[in-house]
């Protein structure tokens, strides 16, 4: 087996990665592979090409889902970024960080957020 995150060997009934410490997790379902393919397939071609090229461009599971769904900083256009989910101080899946200037934002609406209050007024609009 190997890791979803890194693509290494896996050790027989490790929990986590030796390399990248992502936990493991077991293979997709037939039925996930299917809904997934379904989508793929109903999207334009430049949104399937602006995929693609972010796969391309990513080294791991991870960052390729950094890059869909964290995307670029707004502050300076940098593409070293992540979420704050696991980050003890934050602990916010919706605020992105730029690990190039350091830069905080909301990842649903794209709004700079303060270090010291990373909230965004759009967490509880009612729209």
């Amino acid at each position: 087996m190997r890791c979803w995150n890194c693509g290494k060997r896996l050790r027989v009934k490790a929990k986590h990665c030796a390399y990248c410490e992502a936990p493991v997790e077991s293979a997709p379902k037939k039925g996930e592979i299917d809904a997934v393919l379904e989508f793929l397939g109903q999207m334009p071609p430049d949104a399937m090409e602006e995929l693609r090229a972010a796969f391309e461009g990513s080294k791991t599971a991870e960052e390729f889902a950094d890059r869909i769904l964290v995307g670029e900083c707004p502050n300076c256009g940098g593409t070293d970024v992540g979420n704050c989910e696991n980050d003890p101080e934050i602990d916010e899946l919706l605020v992105g960080r730029c690990y190039q200037c350091g830069q905080f934002w909301c990842t649903e609406c794209r709004r700079l957020l303060n270090r010291d209050a990373p909230t965004c007024e759009c967490w509880t609009s009612d729209d």
